[in-house]
């Protein structure tokens, strides 16, 4: 099995470079987010995670993520 598979429906948090950046694209400075989301696919040929915070949904590499 992928160790990537090994994530789906699990809650990750990312690290704190790529949560920076994610924020920063996404221009939310003015309200405090959480770090935590849920895994609930992966893209094999990518290398990436599609994961869902409360009201948002990115999709991340591998590396980026920590399990909680």
């Amino acid at each position: 099995m992928c160790k990537s598979k090994s994530y789906v429906g699990c809650n990750v948090r990312l690290s704190k470079q790529a949560f920076q950046q994610i924020m920063r694209r996404e221009n939310r400075r003015e309200e405090p987010r959480e770090n935590c989301f849920l895994v609930t696919a992966t893209s094999r040929n990518m290398r990436t995670l599609i994961c869902y915070g409360a009201d948002q949904r990115i999709t991340v590499a591998l590396s980026d993520v920590v399990l909680i």
